[in-house]
């Protein structure tokens, strides 16, 4: 008995520690990755090593970034790289890819999804989480005879894939659910598991 509690504690502790340990792993891999790229030019280049030099060129570089892309010339120059990059075979899945998911983490994710749903598919008796999008086109709601809305249901781990889904409103169960909690169920499988209650 006493080494199953034992045990038990174990597997706490090590749920517990693996995700902040991770976590801290990888904030020090990308950041040594990101100082890497300069630290060893500049090395180099003075005689002698400038630890976070890396990571400073680079928050100045991405600031730069920034300032260029929030003027007109700036925007069509990324316009540009983006057409581009689109056009070559391999690096164009990579960087549409990425851009899906950025856009959706921190940008479109607040506009693009209005609020979380439950419905019924993909046949009756089976519910998944869906996100309403927008009211669906007027010809749609008039051929079907009742008033339809868009909803996107995502795929795990990557909700920027899914499908787009039309269905009656008195189908749709409206959830007291903010959208990133939705998010992080979808991403993490249903493990990540958000307590709230429906009323």
């Amino acid at each position: 008995m006493k080494m199953k509690k034992i045990r038990k504690i174990f597997f706490t502790g090590l749920l517990a520690i693996i995700p902040i340990a991770g976590t801290i792993y990888l904030m020090f891999w990308f950041l040594n990755l990101v100082d890497s790229i300069f630290r060893n030019p500049i090395e180099k280049l003075v005689g002698f090593p400038i630890l976070g030099i890396g990571v400073v060129i680079t928050v100045c570089i991405t600031l730069l970034t920034g300032v260029i892309a929030t003027n007109y010339l700036g925007r069509e120059v990324i316009f540009f790289i983006d057409k581009t990059i689109r056009r070559i075979p391999i690096a164009n899945s990579i960087y549409t890819s990425m851009k899906q998911l950025i856009d959706t983490v921190f940008m479109e994710q607040k506009n693009a999804f209005k609020s979380v749903v439950l419905i019924q598919y993909p046949s009756k008796g089976i519910y998944v989480l869906g996100f309403i999008t927008s009211i669906a086109p007027e010809l749609i709601s008039d051929i079907v005879g009742e008033p339809m809305k868009n909803i996107f249901v995502p795929t795990t781990p990557n909700p920027t894939t899914g499908m787009l889904v039309m269905i009656p409103e008195k189908n749709i169960i409206c959830l007291r659910m903010p959208v990133d909690a939705a998010v992080k169920i979808v991403v993490s499988g249903g493990i990540l598991v958000p307590e709230m209650n429906e009323n």
